[in-house]
């Protein structure tokens, strides 16, 4: 699995391609937790605003890939982590792909993450701009 990644303005997104298993899902996991991680340890504050996940080339999502979303979604929540009382990040999808929603549906995920259908609704929603 390869994940590309950009900024746009307070935004971090992230694309991986191809699927998120057992092999990929540790890369997956330490790269969402890099883009929730503030700039530097001294200023919470430059934290991204919000994390959207482009899911358009994903192909697979198994159960060790929903456990590294969950851990994220965990983690950008208001004061979770070592930098307790920062203001959370938002995690938004983007462009997920049918079968790839009907496995977040089932695990109960897409009932904790905002969904789009494109990435630029996405990234809009993920902004404090």
């Amino acid at each position: 699995m390869q994940i590309a990644e950009e900024v746009r303005g307070d935004v971090t997104i992230l694309r991986p391609v191809g699927p998120i298993d057992s092999a990929a899902a540790p890369r997956f996991e330490a790269r969402l937790f890099a883009a929730l991680a503030p700039a530097t340890p001294d200023a919470p504050e430059k934290a991204p605003a919000g994390l959207v996940l482009d899911l358009s080339a994903v192909t697979q999502l198994t159960p060790a890939g929903l456990r590294s979303l969950l851990l994220a979604v965990r983690q950008a929540r208001p004061g979770a982590g070592s930098t307790g009382g920062r203001s959370g990040v938002r995690i938004v999808l983007a462009a997920v792909p049918g079968p790839i929603r009907g496995v977040l549906e089932e695990a109960g995920l897409a009932a904790l993450l905002e969904s789009h259908g494109d990435l630029d609704a996405a990234v809009r929603a993920a902004s404090r701009q």
